[in-house]
C-alpha cells in the first residue's frame, strides 16, 4: 500500500528525478514557491530538501497565507514574511535566481510555483477566497465577471459521488461569482509574475535561448453538475489544465490537439535539452515540433512492456530522446491513452484519518482518456443537447482534431461506471456506457485495467501488455473481431473498497491474474 500525503510518497520513493538528471549534465537548478504539502511540517526530517537542486526554497508553514507566507532554503529553518505578498516575494526570488544563473553562463532550469489562485487560508482549517494583492483588491467589475455557467450548470451526474448543493439558486450562483471574482484578481499577480519574467530573460538576453512553460497541477470546478467548488474529480473541469510553451523551435502560436499529461513533461524537458531518457519514466515526449513528433514516435516504438506477471518490475537502461523514426506506414505515430485516477484527494469523507472513506462519497476513481482515429460508438438522440453544434461552447471543452474522437470510461469504487464520447458530449451530460457495444467496452476495461498499475514502458504503450507480440500500438489495432474472444474473457477492472490511498490488491485488474501471452496479435 502506498499511503501517506503527497509529501511522504515523495520522499520514500524519490531518490533520483529530472533535477539530479539535469544537475549532472551541468544544469543549474532552483525551485521557488510552492514544493509539496506539508514540507517542513509533519513528514520530513528537519532539514531535509530534495536532491538535485542549486537552489531550493520552498513555501513551508502558512504556504496558504497569502500576507504571511514562510519559505526554507535547503532546508534550512523557515523564514516567515509578514506584510508581504506571497506572488510578489515568489516574483522578487525568482528573478534574483534568473540573474544569477544567467550570470553563470551555464544552462538552468527554474520551477516557479505560486500558490495563487489557490483558496487561502490562515491555518489550513478554514478557507476563504483567494486573497488579491493591495492594488487588485478591487480589480474587475463584478458584474461583468462571472464563472462560466455551461451546460452542466445546474445538471446533475448520479453517478457522481458528490451530489452538489441542494439547489442552484441565487445564493449559490452568488458564491460561485464572488470566488470567481477573488481567483481572476489573485491571478493578476501571477500575470506580473510572467511578465517579470519574460521581460528578465528579454534583458539579459537569454530569452531566445530558453523555453519557457506555463501549466497547473490541476483543473478547478466551480459550480459545474451543481457542484461546489472542487478539484478532485474525474470531470474535464478538473483533469484539463493550462498547457504554454514557447522557445526555440516551437512553432507560434500552434494549438496542438494532442492529449499530454503532466507525466510527459520529464521527457520533454530532457528530448529538449537532447539528453537520454531513463527508460522508467512513465511519459513520453510531447509532439511539440517535428523532432519531438519524431522522439515521441520512437520512444513509444521502444516500449515493450514485461509480460503481465512481471507487470510490477521497472526497466532499466534508456531510450534515445531524439531520432527520425516515423511508423511503418507514415507516422509519426502518438500515443492515444492517458490514465486519470484520484482515492480521497481533500479527506472529505475519511472516517477517522483513516485510509477508509465513507463509501457513498468517496472520490475514488480509475478513468481512461482515449482519443482514437476510429469512431466507436453511434450518435446518440441527445447529441444535439450536449453543444457539439455551437462552436462558442464546444471550443471552450474540446480541441478539434479532424478525425479523432476523444473518449472517457470511469470506474467508481461505488461500482458505478462512466462512458462519455468528448467529441459529440464536451460537457458530459449523455452517460453512455449502457448502450456501447460489449466489444468496445471490453476493450476499453482491458486498456484502462493495464493502466492502473502500470510501471515505465506499460504507461508508455499499454498495448504491449494486452498484445505482447507486438503489431498492435493503438486502439484501432485492437478492433479486428479475431480479438473479440481474448477481449471478452478478460477480467473486468473491481475496486473493492473505496480507500484514501493506493493499494493494488484493492484495485484488481486483469494483469494481477494473467500468465506471459494471455494477449495475442495473431
Amino acid at each position: 500500500m502506498v499511503s501517506g500525503g503527497p509529501l511522504q510518497q515523495f520522499y520514500v520513493a524519490h531518490a533520483t528525478w529530472l533535477p539530479v538528471w539535469l544537475r549532472a549534465a551541468g544544469y543549474n537548478t532552483g525551485l521557488v514557491g510552492k514544493f509539496l504539502n506539508q514540507y517542513l511540517e509533519t513528514y520530513a526530517p528537519s532539514g531535509y530538501a530534495p536532491a538535485g537542486f542549486t537552489h531550493f526554497e520552498a513555501l513551508t508553514v502558512n504556504a496558504y497565507n497569502m500576507t504571511n507566507s514562510c519559505f526554507s532554503l535547503s532546508g534550512a529553518a523557515s523564514t516567515c514574511y509578514p506584510g508581504e505578498y506571497q506572488t510578489e516575494l515568489i516574483m522578487t526570488k525568482a528573478l534574483d535566481y534568473i540573474g544569477s544563473y544567467a550570470a553563470a553562463n551555464a544552462p538552468f532550469l527554474l520551477y516557479v510555483a505560486p500558490t495563487a489562485p489557490h483558496r487561502s487560508s490562515t491555518d489550513g482549517i478554514l478557507w476563504y477566497p483567494p486573497t488579491p494583492a493591495k492594488q487588485y483588491a478591487n480589480l474587475y467589475s463584478a458584474s461583468e465577471n462571472q464563472v462560466p455557467r455551461g451546460l452542466n450548470w445546474d445538471f446533475r451526474n448520479r453517478n457522481l459521488p458528490r451530489r452538489g448543493a441542494v439547489a442552484v439558486d441565487a445564493t449559490f450562483e452568488a458564491f460561485m461569482d464572488s470566488l470567481y471574482l477573488y481567483r481572476l484578481r489573485a491571478l493578476r499577480s501571477v500575470d506580473d509574475l510572467i511578465g517579470s519574467i519574460v521581460g528578465k530573460l528579454q534583458r539579459l538576453g537569454v530569452l531566445n535561448n530558453t523555453y519557457v512553460i506555463f501549466t497547473s497541477d490541476n483543473g478547478y470546478h466551480m459550480g459545474a453538475f451543481s457542484l461546489l467548488d472542487g478539484k478532485n474529480l474525474p470531470i474535464e473541469e478538473d483533469v484539463r489544465v493550462p498547457f504554454f510553451i514557447r522557445g526555440p523551435g516551437i512553432p507560434a502560436g500552434q494549438v496542438l490537439p494532442y492529449q499530454a499529461n503532466l507525466v510527459d513533461l520529464a521527457p520533454t524537458i530532457l528530448a529538449l535539452a537532447g539528453l537520454a531518457l531513463p527508460g522508467h519514466l512513465d511519459g513520453l515526449p510531447m509532439p511539440l515540433n517535428p523532432q519531438l513528433a519524431a522522439a515521441h514516435t520512437q520512444v513509444l516504438l521502444a516500449s515493450v512492456a514485461p509480460a503481465p506477471e512481471a507487470s510490477g518490475q521497472t526497466e532499466g537502461g534508456s531510450v534515445a530522446a531524439a531520432g527520425s523514426e516515423k511508423a511503418a506506414w507514415g507516422g509519426p505515430m502518438l500515443r492515444d491513452t492517458t490514465i486519470l485516477e484520484g482515492w480521497e484527494g481533500d479527506a472529505a469523507a475519511r472516517t477517522n484519518f483513516t485510509v477508509d472513506v465513507v463509501a457513498n462519497l468517496s472520490a475514488h476513481y480509475k478513468a481512461l482518456r482515449l482519443c482514437t482515429d476510429t469512431k466507436l460508438l453511434q450518435p446518440s438522440p441527445r447529441d444535439a443537447q450536449t453543444a457539439a453544434g455551437d462552436p462558442n461552447l464546444f471550443s471552450a471543452r474540446y480541441v478539434l482534431d479532424p478525425g479523432v474522437t476523444c473518449y472517457k470510461y470511469t470506474v467508481w469504487c461505488q461500482g458505478n461506471r462512466e462512458l462519455y464520447d468528448l467529441a459529440a458530449d464536451p460537457y458530459e451530460l449523455s452517460n453512455r456506457i449502457t448502450t456501447a457495444p460489449l466489444r468496445i467496452a471490453n476493450r476499453l476495461d482491458a486498456v484502462l485495467s493495464a493502466l492502473v498499475h502500470c510501471s515505465g514502458a506499460s504507461c508508455r504503450n499499454p498495448y504491449s501488455l494486452l498484445h505482447p507480440g507486438g503489431g498492435v500500438w493503438n486502439f484501432s489495432g485492437t478492433l479486428p473481431s479475431q480479438y473479440d474472444p481474448m477481449y471478452r474473457g478478460l477480467s473486468k477492472l473491481r475496486i473493492l473498497r473505496c480507500r484514501s490511498s493506493y493499494d493494488p490488491a484493492n484495485e484488481l485488474t486483469w494483469t494481477q491474474t494473467a500468465v506471459a501471452g494471455t494477449g495475442t496479435s495473431g
